[in-house]
């Protein structure tokens, strides 16, 4: 599922032609994505690793930062199919991590065809649990697409199916320090991941060649979620055990939950995926949305952070007690 936050996404502008990238180490990784949820942890685990691996920031200040940090950093964006396959230049993996928008099958199909024309052996795609070709979502959708392209591509690949991210509770924090959980889900449940799981399990897949898939249909999907899949009204008395004090499911009707978004600055595509998600997927139950595996506990050796564990991590946030 791994559905974005209620926030407007902020589509990249065209990067200039990126500054041509050093020779990079054998079993070097290319990071996109770096400065995103996920990416960010994936970082910070492949430094913790001493995995060798790059990273395309969209921005010159980005590149700095990282680059002070000890970090190889090359400036370029999804927009740039030439900047990508010189950033690509001597890695032999891809870490392909792509923002809801518009053009994200675009992106990843031109991320793909550069990790082609590049010589990567191998792909490390994040995907979404709910992920249907003919999706009213527009990212479920585009996610369906990209991965079938990477199938075809004759890379070998590994899909990680996201379940939704626990950290898209953060949006509400201020309804939840009041008390309130809203929502357009009613009762119906969905299955939760953490951020820094994803990011572990990509760690795992990108240094263990054993975990790692082939080509075409050999190459392998995981799904990530936790053990079990969980309402909004049952994360609302989670959210209440853990912070002390007492948060309520408050239902939203979809119409009403379309034009807060929209108030909020949500451009109207995202708002209307947003509205289908929750109401398609996660209330009336469509695309496998309330799925869960043991690919996390597999992979890594111990239990999917719950939401509970989110929960605490954040008490700060979201009003403990």
């Amino acid at each position: 599922m791994s559905a974005p936050t209620t926030r407007p996404d902020t589509t990249p502008a065209t990067a200039p032609a990126a500054t041509p990238a050093p020779a990079a180490p054998p079993g070097r990784v290319l990071v996109t994505g770096a400065t995103g949820d996920v990416g960010t942890a994936l970082v910070d685990e492949l430094t913790r690793l001493g995995t060798p691996f790059r990273v395309l920031a969209r921005r010159p200040g980005q590149v700095r930062g990282f680059t002070e940090r000890g970090v190889d950093a090359v400036e370029g964006s999804f927009e740039d199919p030439a900047g990508l396959r010189e950033a690509l230049r001597g890695c032999e993996q891809l870490f392909l991590n792509t923002p809801p928008s518009p053009h994200q099958f675009r992106w990843n199909r031109d991320a793909v065809d550069a990790a082609v024309a590049a010589g990567v052996r191998h792909v490390v795609k994040v995907s979404a649990s709910d992920a249907n070709p003919r999706s009213a979502i527009p990212w479920a959708r585009d996610h369906a697409l990209a991965d079938e392209h990477l199938r075809r591509s004759g890379l070998a690949h590994t899909v990680l199916r996201a379940g939704a991210f626990t950290k898209n509770l953060l949006v509400e924090a201020a309804a939840v320090r009041r008390g309130w959980l809203p929502q357009s889900s009613g009762h119906g449940a969905t299955a939760w991941v953490d951020v820094a799981d994803v990011a572990a399990v990509a760690a795992r897949v990108l240094t263990d060649p054993a975990v790692r898939g082939g080509t075409g249909e050999d190459g392998r999907t995981y799904l990530l979620t936790g053990d079990r899949p969980l309402s909004y009204p049952e994360v609302a008395e989670v959210l209440t055990q853990v912070l002390g004090h007492r948060v309520r499911y408050l239902h939203v009707p979809a119409p009403l939950f379309h034009g807060v978004l929209r108030a909020s600055g949500v451009p109207a595509w995202q708002a209307r995926g947003l509205v289908h998600q929750f109401v398609d997927v996660v209330r009336r139950g469509h695309d496998g949305g309330r799925r869960c595996s043991d690919d996390v506990l597999d992979l890594l050796g111990r239990p999917a952070r719950t939401v509970a564990d989110f929960a605490r991590e954040h008490r700060a946030e979201l009003g403990a007690a």
